[in-house]
This record gives C-alpha cells, structure tokens and sequence, in this order.
C-alpha cells in the first residue's frame, strides 16, 4: 500500500458503478467535491464520500507494523421538494438510496483493505428545507508497513 487513503477512490468506483442503472442519476461525490458548495447548490442525489479517520488496532512491539481499521463515511444526499414541512417524501428517498448503498458497500472489499468492509455507528441523519442527509459508516482494515532499518 502506497497510498494511506486509497480506499477512497476505490468507494466512488464500486458507488459508480452499483448505482449507475438508478434513475435519476446519483452523484458520487467526495470531501474535496464539496468544498465552498453550498446547499441549494449542490448535486442531488447524492453519495459523498468522507474520510473520518482511523484507529490503530495492532501494532508491532518494533514498529514495523501496525493494523489499522479506518472510518469512512457514505453520506446519501437527497432534495425533495414535496412535504417539506414533515420531510418524509426527502426521507423516503434518502432511506432507499441509503439501501441501495448499504447492499453496494456491506461486506464488499476494497483490494487495499485486508477484510471486507463492515457496517459501523454512523452519525445522526440530518434534514433542511426539502434535503434529508443519512450518513453510513464503514470500517476497513489496512496493514501498514515500514520499509526502513
């Protein structure tokens, strides 16, 4: 692995391409995408992809070599003009693309990651004027590895 975040583009393609027959079409999106975007402006629907970090699992008593799990986030977007007061036609949508990304992701594992993805605690949905937002988390394993003496 030369790359401590790879995985990311890894997520967008395997998104990309499990979403593609959806109509209409989703936007596979990710942190660098969304910068200075604000939200009556950005694509819908959407999946945006985030990084949130990672957690040292195991390590090597010499350092050589340390186990990660890394956190990634798989935030469904979606604007739906129709009930805005209660939201639900925003939530119906968003809670069916959140399906389809959950079959997408859930088990699937990425060639950089040492196991499949699992389904993690991901932070609360969030819904504004017609756009519902539901996050899902995913953890992958990496090893990391030095090369020097």
């Amino acid at each position: 692995m030369d790359n401590l975040l790879a995985i990311e583009a890894e997520l967008v393609q395997r998104l990309q391409q499990r979403l593609a027959p959806l109509r209409p079409a989703v936007h596979v999106l990710t942190a660098a995408d969304l910068a200075d975007v604000t939200e009556e402006k950005q694509l819908c629907p959407a999946v945006h992809v985030i990084y949130q970090g990672y957690t040292p699992t195991e390590s090597r008593a010499d350092g050589r070599a340390v186990r990660i799990e890394q956190t990634w986030l798989a935030v469904v977007a979606v604007r739906n003009a129709r009930a805005v007061q209660s939201g639900a036609a925003a939530r119906a949508e968003a809670g069916a693309l959140a399906q389809q990304v959950l079959l997408a992701l859930q088990g699937w594992q990425p060639a950089d990651a040492t196991k499949p993805l699992q389904l993690a605690s991901a932070p609360n949905a969030g819904y504004s004027a017609g756009y519902q937002y539901v996050p899902l988390a995913f953890t992958a394993e990496l090893i990391c590895r030095t090369t020097h003496n």
